[in-house]
């Protein structure tokens, strides 16, 4: 593989302006100039339909991105926002180890918790579902807009479950470069420990430099049959297709120490070779590649 594989193709270029609603709340003013300043978007004092594709919008009580122009499936209705209120992690079900995702993972028992990079977050759903059986995550989700709208609901959902929340860690980044980055660092033995090669990484990161498992979901081929949420349909606007999916791959073989998982539509064609074993959730494949013993 190369080792400086060329940037896959962004998607068309969204205008997003931050705003605040309602804009007479100076507190909701100020929070959203901060955003603003962080995500280097425009600050507007009043929300403006004119002249900008997207409104990310400070509100009371959640973080909300609506589109003025372009997609008609987007426009119009209720903005989009991040909602992991509505992944199941408290029933029996929801909790259960036999559901498709713990055993594509291989979580078997949750005094052994495993330690797992979602390297394709996007709204966190996974990485939360991942959380709330017991595993410790790592979220990686690279475009600005989506992991600001997640970390927004993570917080959130947090509330009410803080163990959850302190199982779940988020951050933006290309995937790529992390998990290119964390193989060159274990290929050196040297991930950890003052003055060694990881000493500038958070804290936080140092129990992700070698996941036991490396999670990926990249965007679903377009144009399938089953229709589309309106989250997934912001997030393929503003992400794109994933066209580095494979690569991603490729890095994750080289970073899990058991395993690699990669969710797929249930009649695609694998992304890397023929999978150690799949299974089959609710309108998904996972298919799983066990990592052998290195030497």
């Amino acid at each position: 593989m190369a080792e400086h594989a060329p940037t896959p193709a962004a998607p068309d270029p969204v205008l997003i302006a931050v705003c605040a609603d309602p804009a007479s709340d100076r507190e909701l003013l100020k929070a959203a100039a901060r955003l603003a300043v962080d995500l280097n978007l425009p600050f507007l004092e009043k929300p403006a339909r004119t002249g900008w594709d997207a409104l990310l919008t400070v509100t009371p009580d959640r973080l909300v991105l609506a589109i003025l122009r372009g997609d008609a499936a987007l426009k119009g209705g209720k903005p989009v926002s991040g909602d992991l209120s509505a992944i199941d992690i408290a029933s029996s079900a929801g909790r259960s180890l036999d559901q498709p995702i713990a055993k594509a993972v291989g979580y078997k028992k949750r005094s052994e918790p495993s330690v797992v990079i979602d390297a394709t977050a996007g709204w966190a759903e996974d990485s939360w579902l991942l959380a709330g059986l017991g595993c410790r995550v790592l979220g990686v989700e690279r475009n600005k807009v989506v992991f600001t709208l997640a970390r927004d609901s993570l917080l959130r959902a947090g509330a009410g479950n803080p163990d959850v929340l302190m199982r779940t860690h988020l951050i933006q980044a290309d995937a790529r470069h992390l998990l290119r980055r964390i193989a060159r660092l274990n290929q050196n033995d040297g991930p950890s420990g003052p003055g060694g090669p990881g000493d500038d990484l958070p804290p936080s990161m140092q129990e992700f430099l070698r996941p036991d498992v490396v999670y990926l979901d990249p965007m679903f081929p377009s144009g399938r049959k089953t229709a589309e949420r309106k989250p997934m349909k912001l997030l393929r606007k503003l992400v794109g297709d994933d066209g580095d999916a494979a690569e991603l791959v490729e890095w994750a073989l080289r970073v899990a120490t058991k395993r690699v998982v990669v969710k797929r539509p249930p009649k695609a064609e694998p992304l890397a070779s023929e999978p150690t074993m799949s299974f089959a959730g609710k309108g998904v494949r996972y298919d799983v590649y066990v990592i052998k013993a290195r030497g």
